[in-house]
């Protein structure tokens, strides 16, 4: 009797828990996109990043046609970045860049291929694998590539890729560079919240001292800050995105 007692006890939550795990997957597997994306971005703001992924994955792997597909994705590979699985979430975004499905939020995924460097310049650094500054520019060819798409007029997205080349070309210690990028951000993308943010910045860097930049025309500021940008760019690959690079850092998790 007391031997059956302690069967139950043991067996008991095993059951709960897999009732559990199968009632949240028929539950996942009910909803239709919208309702997944959203659950998928609840579980994702709330740092629970596994729960994210299920539900993103659904969308992923029965939707991909659907309209929340492409965001899906995105949430996919932010989230496996917050877990430290660097080369997952790079492949995603390789892919749909590859897939080029819908060419408007392209220079978004151009984006979240910048963010990866940025990201992994981090722990690159700590490990001591590679130099912060190779990662820093291969972020900035990719925001680049977000701002020339010829195929989407995305300023959000654009406003915020002119903006974060400024801001690294600060980390890069270029604060001129950086102040051109920070001026065209203000002359190509008007408007923008990225927009209001970069004329901040220069005020404080001319505070600083960092900058004598003063006011130009568009062209003129759009024309330094395209010939910067390609003298910088010449040692970097061009074209296509290349596929995510053996992750060697430790998971910061």
């Amino acid at each position: 009797m007391r031997r059956t007692f302690i069967f139950i006890l043991i067996i008991l939550p095993l059951i709960i828990f897999c009732g559990k795990k199968e009632v949240k997957v028929k539950s996942l597997d009910t909803m239709e996109p919208p309702a997944l994306l959203e659950k998928g971005n609840a579980a994702f703001f709330e740092g629970n990043m596994e729960d994210a992924i299920s539900a993103y994955e659904v969308i992923y792997n029965r939707y991909p046609l659907s309209r929340e597909y492409i965001s899906a994705v995105l949430g996919m590979a932010r989230a496996y970045n917050n877990m430290g699985d660097f080369e997952k979430g790079f492949n995603l975004l390789y892919n749909l860049i590859r897939e080029n499905m819908v060419p408007s939020r392209v220079p978004e995924i151009y984006n979240e291929m910048a963010r990866y460097y940025e990201v992994t310049a981090i722990y690159s650094k700590e490990a001591g694998i590679s130099k912060v500054e190779d990662d820093y520019k291969k972020a900035i060819d990719y925001y680049q590539k977000s701002i020339d798409y010829p195929n989407s007029e995305d300023p959000q997205a654009k406003s915020y890729a002119q903006f974060q080349i400024g801001e690294l070309e600060l980390k890069l210690e270029q604060p001129e560079q950086a102040a051109l990028a920070f001026q065209s951000t203000i002359y190509k993308f008007p408007n923008t919240e990225w927009a209001t943010l970069a004329q901040q910045r220069i005020e404080q860097m001319k505070q600083q001292g960092q900058t004598t930049l003063s006011p130009m025309n568009t062209r003129q500021t759009v024309k330094q800050d395209k010939a910067s940008r390609e003298k910088s760019a010449q040692a970097v690959q061009e074209v296509t995105p290349e596929p995510a690079p053996e992750d060697s850092t430790a998971n910061p998790n």
